[in-house]
């Protein structure tokens, strides 16, 4: 299975919903997209969904009244992919079958591994931090192997 992961597109307009090549391109072939929150305006995630299904979680600058939850568990077939848009919601929302932890929020893209977990930032895809390019990640699993490499622009 291969998940796109996003987070942070803060996209305020209809107008600026458009899909980058750039993602698109990182996007190809996936079964899946996870966005970890801040997407602000709903039609990004209607144009995500041309490229896969899409799992969003609600980030702290989106409308208060979105569809989307805080946290959500994903069945990835090795486990579960667990998601919220803060650091602390995510870890809170971890399941004992969670292998793959995924946040936003920092802008910052990282992925690293705690003992059995293995945990992904994607940063932003159009306002990193820390002198990053945008960014996006591909989570790739192989029974229960799981790889994860970041993609910028």
């Amino acid at each position: 299975m291969k998940i796109g992961i996003i987070s942070d597109t803060h996209r305020y307009t209809a107008e600026s919903c458009n899909i980058p090549d750039w993602i698109k391109k990182a996007f190809e072939n996936v079964d899946l997209i996870i966005h970890a929150g801040d997407v602000e305006h709903s039609n990004y995630i209607t144009n995500l969904e041309y490229i896969a299904p899409v799992y969003a979680v609600r980030g702290n600058c989106d409308p208060y009244n979105s569809e989307n939850p805080i946290s959500r568990s994903v069945n990835i077939g090795c486990g579960l992919l667990t998601v919220a848009h803060r650091p602390r919601d995510a870890r809170n929302a971890l399941d004992i079958r969670s292998k793959v932890l995924v946040y936003g929020h920092t802008h910052i893209a990282d992925i690293s591994e705690e003992d059995d977990l293995l945990v992904i930032n994607p940063g932003s895809a159009y306002e990193p931090r820390s002198g990053m390019p945008p960014s996006v990640a591909v989570l790739t699993t192989d029974g229960d192997k799981l790889s994860a490499q970041l993609i910028f622009r």
